[in-house]
């Protein structure tokens, strides 16, 4: 069994309007990580708004996640949160896990 016990996953899940390319081109700049991705979701929540009787309509998201060592997760984490504007209203959320072995793996 091999684990990746010393890397971690920040995961964002964020509004429409940020720019995920800029984003991930800045985490590069700033700390030199190319382990980015980006994903498309949709979803309802609070600032959902709804014109007149219409039906809630999903909000589309983008799931940003970065891979980074343990050495660095606390400040690549602090700088996304801010970078992304995460603290707004209606900004998403931000999250870490720190990635191991499957639970298929023996």
């Amino acid at each position: 069994m091999t684990a990746v016990t010393e890397q971690h996953l920040i995961t964002a899940i964020l509004p429409a309007d940020v720019d995920t390319l800029a984003l991930a081109a800045a985490v590069h700049e700033q700390f030199g990580i190319l382990a980015v991705f980006e994903h498309h979701g949709r979803g309802i929540g609070r600032t959902t708004r709804r014109v007149g009787r219409a039906p809630l309509m999903p909000e589309r998201r983008c799931l940003f996640s970065v891979q980074v060592t343990a050495e660095r997760v606390e400040e690549v984490f602090a700088w996304l949160l801010e970078a992304a504007r995460i603290g707004r209203s209606g900004g998403g959320l931000i999250y870490h896990q720190r990635l191991g072995t499957s639970l298929l793996d023996s």
